[in-house]
């Protein structure tokens, strides 16, 4: 009876144990919700190793709340994406995606969450706890803009398509490049062109329970102004991660973004955005569930006070 037992027990967990060795699963692959990055093609991390095998969809979930309070502008709203995405790799060398993201600025019932936080670690509230909850509010005087009460209202859809190649796969080194192509349809509040693109690098190297990673991009974007401010036509992004595999079936990631300015000349638009992700992805054959926390630092005006995503994957 017994030994039954451990046999059963052994063939359960077999499953969870070949999940472990296979760390090509990849980072987080989630995006920046900054007000002005979330609104142009901003590069994420991607795999740079490919398993060959049926396409992966996943289905993602993203709540942010911007609090931006800047000498040239007042930010102070909700937004939300919803986005499907599949990605596919046909062989070691190749991967094809397709994403589609529509972005509200629906309720997400954060600031209460923001405000215990900020308190509990003593960081400075920079007046949100003098303003009403929940307001959806955006003020630019220099460009004589102003708009209240547009909770539930449209920030535009997004639509994707990226192929990747593998470039070098020597044991515990991988490389790949990937190119990104993404249009955004004419709810986006902004002019001009609605194409951007994106020419990306992500390196990644494993050892024992643990896999580091690095990306740099390049994105491009035809678009001429956001928010009545003219747009770079060109920015950098870069960062870097790790990930560790805490069981056969449980994992933290930790990742670094750094991405260039947008805007030319509204405040601390101007600076890089800075974020970290920080994640849990808990996965059972072919299913994986993903919980992951955005927060900025340095410049914690021209980004997303807090922004939470959860994110289900399944692989086919």
């Amino acid at each position: 009876m017994m030994k039954s037992i451990k046999i059963s027990l052994l063939l359960l967990l077999i499953p969870g144990l070949g999940q472990a060795a296979n760390w090509s699963d990849g980072p987080l692959m989630v995006r920046s919700q900054a007000p002005a990055k979330s609104l142009v093609l901003s590069p994420m991390f991607r795999p740079a190793y490919y398993q060959p095998g049926g396409p992966q969809v996943d289905a993602a979930f993203y709540a942010a709340s911007i609090y931006a309070i800047d000498t040239e502008y007042v930010m102070d709203y909700y937004s939300i994406e919803y986005r499907l995405g599949m990605v596919w790799s046909p062989s070691p060398l190749w991967q094809f995606g397709w994403s589609v993201a529509s972005r509200t600025t629906d309720d997400a019932q954060l600031d209460q969450l923001t405000l215990s936080f900020h308190k509990l670690f003593g960081i400075a509230q920079n007046g949100r706890d003098e303003v009403p909850k929940h307001r959806s509010y955006l003020s630019i005087p220099k460009a004589d803009f102003e708009k209240k009460d547009f909770s539930g209202e449209s920030i535009g859809r997004q639509y994707e398509l990226s192929v990747g190649r593998s470039l070098y796969h020597q044991h515990r080194h991988n490389l790949s490049t990937t190119v990104v192509l993404a249009y955004e349809d004419d709810d986006n509040p902004r002019s001009g062109g609605s194409w951007d693109g994106s020419v990306q690098l992500d390196y990644q190297y494993a050892w024992s329970d643990s896999v580091a990673y690095l990306m740099g991009a390049m994105a491009f974007t035809n678009g001429d102004t956001l928010f009545g401010f003219e747009l770079k036509s060109s920015s950098w992004h870069w960062g870097l991660g790790i990930r560790h595999q805490l069981a056969p079936r449980h994992q933290l990631l930790l990742e670094y973004n750094a991405a260039e300015g947008t805007l030319h000349n509204l405040g601390q638009f101007k600076n890089a955005v800075h974020e970290i992700n920080a994640g849990y992805r808990y996965r059972y054959r072919q299913l994986a569930l993903e919980g992951v926390i955005i927060e900025n630092f340095k410049h914690p005006h021209n980004s997303a006070d807090v922004a939470l995503v959860a994110k289900i994957r399944y692989q086919f």
